[in-house]
């Protein structure tokens, strides 16, 4: 049994939670916060239960994230290195910044290669999409793209996407970074790819059923889905489990996959339009 319409300010909790001491630092996509509430609230028949159940799920959701990086710092690094165009230098500060992050941190190893071979498949992209992207457009430089490719990142905390525009301007590239939750709004950007790099797995924790409409709705030729391939401890390896929730999602597409496998990341690549 749902809350009663009438006994709900839907944008006073919205405000509660995006002003609350835990997350107002962060600057949290208020569609997110929104999206959980209305689905809590759906569920629960009393407002505090609704509430609680909300901050649970968004806790889940930005959990990785809340011991962020000092972005300040992070600019100021990230500034003095692109006045000594040096690309060496370039690099290895945008990697030491990718240490912050889990999913960032877990590909480094790999990075030389990893766009190398995905590209390979796809073909050097003149426009990505990246999907949920958390400090993953910080790879641009081993990317290799034409500096006039664009590139678009959607990211639910504001303090990232404000970061991210400013490492675009360094590069001379447009500012592309959107504070968007993808679930909630799916983007309308065309492209040739559009890279989902550990995400989907957590778009279905979120909410089951979800990723299989926004792989529908990209305009793109091509989806990058990578999953890890080992838990955070090390010691179960999730390849079979996250393949077959992959094709499990995809099983009613005709879409041609190809499989990836790295040390710790198992990457598919997905035609959607050849089929």
């Amino acid at each position: 049994m749902a809350c009663k319409k009438d006994e709900v300010d839907l944008e006073s909790l919205v405000a509660d939670i995006a002003q609350s001491k835990k997350y107002r630092h962060l600057g949290i996509c208020e569609d997110t916060i929104r999206d959980l509430l209305a689905a809590e609230l759906a569920r629960h028949s009393k407002k505090s239960n609704a509430v609680k159940a909300a901050r649970k799920k968004l806790h889940e959701v930005v959990a990785p994230y809340l011991g962020d990086l000092d972005y300040a710092k992070a600019s100021g690094d990230l500034a003095a290195v692109f006045q000594t165009a040096r690309s060496d230098t370039i690099k290895q500060t945008c990697a030491q910044t990718m240490q912050a992050h889990t999913t960032t941190r877990e590909r480094l190893p790999v990075l030389a290669e990893f766009y190398h071979r995905i590209f390979q498949i796809t073909g050097q992209p003149a426009a990505v999409l990246d999907i949920a992207c958390g400090l993953n457009p910080l790879a641009l430089p081993w990317m290799e793209l034409p500096a006039a490719s664009r590139y678009y990142a959607y990211d639910i905390h504001r303090q990232r996407v404000d970061f991210l525009n400013y490492f675009f301007s360094l590069q001379g590239r447009p500012p592309l970074a959107k504070l968007q939750d993808v679930l909630v709004d799916h983007p309308t950007e065309k492209a040739d790819v559009a890279l989902i790099l550990k995400e989907a797995h957590r778009f279905e924790r979120r909410q089951p059923g979800c990723t299989l409409p926004l792989l529908d709705a990209l305009r793109v030729r091509y989806l990058v889905i990578s999953f890890p391939t080992q838990s955070l401890s090390g010691r179960r390896s999730l390849a079979q489990q996250y393949r077959q929730l992959f094709l499990g999602l995809i099983k009613d597409r005709l879409w041609p996959v190809t499989e990836i496998e790295f040390e710790n990341e198992l990457v598919f690549c997905v035609d959607k339009l050849n089929t």
